[in-house]
């Protein structure tokens, strides 16, 4: 038994390599899983194949899904260009082996996904088998596809609180101001003001403060002092202040007294 061993190369980058081998009887959709599980793309919904010549000039495809295109052509018997419905060849329908023309067939594979990339696919080899179990299968990787960059998420940013808005107070105006200046204090009711908080005191009654002494002699004396019989003012109206101070103090007491 015979294998192709295709040589698959990339348009993005110079030192990118696969060699994978396939039987001539797998379908293109055998060739197409093996290669993107060789450079570690995901499934996509849109894949081709496109036999070429040996300039890889496209001839035609051959699809991962289902499709209908319009093709305008001319047809000889009516001398009219026309609009026909094409059908494209499916992979899962499509072996190989139906479109080698050539010992050193070339092709071109493009995958659409998230990314798109595009491939140069050439058979160089055809080889037996040499009893490898399962095909097709990736015998050599060089290389590794380009990461593309996702560009960062932008975060939308917080809403922002309204600022409490505090009223002002407005401060008087100066001629309001100016007004206090020309009020005019009447004398008779401060007269009567005072009368009243006079009489307040006269009702509350007699103050008295009375403070216990010891006399030398060892007898109780006391001392009274009543506002309403002469209030004094200062201490220079005590007659006897040496008296005072020592009732106050207790210096007269005898020592024996502590």
């Amino acid at each position: 038994m015979f294998i192709y061993r295709f040589r698959i190369t990339s348009d993005e980058l110079e030192n990118f390599l696969r060699e994978i081998e396939i039987q001539p009887n797998q379908t293109f959709q055998d060739f197409h899983t093996i290669l993107i599980e060789s450079v570690d793309l995901v499934q996509c919904e849109r894949a081709s194949f496109f036999p070429t010549d040996k300039k890889y000039i496209k001839d035609i495809e051959i699809t991962l899904k289902p499709e209908k295109r319009q093709v305008r052509k001319y047809d000889e018997d009516l001398d009219i260009v026309v609009t026909d419905i094409k059908v494209i060849p499916l992979m899962k329908d499509s072996k190989i082996k139906t479109y080698i023309e050539d010992p050193h067939q070339k092709m071109i594979y493009e995958f659409h996904g998230k990314e798109d990339h595009s491939f140069f696919i050439e058979l160089f080899k055809i080889v037996s088998s040499d009893g490898y179990p399962s095909y097709p299968q990736c015998i050599k990787k060089i290389g590794e596809l380009p990461k593309k960059v996702e560009p960062p998420s932008i975060q939308q940013p917080l809403p922002v609180k309204p600022r409490a808005i505090i009223p002002k107070i407005p401060f008087p105006k100066v001629e309001e101001l100016a007004k206090l200046d020309e009020i005019v204090e009447d004398e008779t009711e401060l007269a009567e003001i005072e009368n009243q908080i006079g009489e307040i005191f006269e009702e509350e009654g007699t103050v008295a403060i009375e403070e216990t002494t010891q006399a030398s002699g060892g007898e109780e004396e006391h001392f009274s002092y009543h506002p309403e019989e002469g209030q004094m003012e200062h201490i220079e109206d005590y007659d006897d202040i040496e008296m005072l101070d020592k009732r106050l103090s207790g210096y007269d007491r005898d020592p024996d007294d502590y």
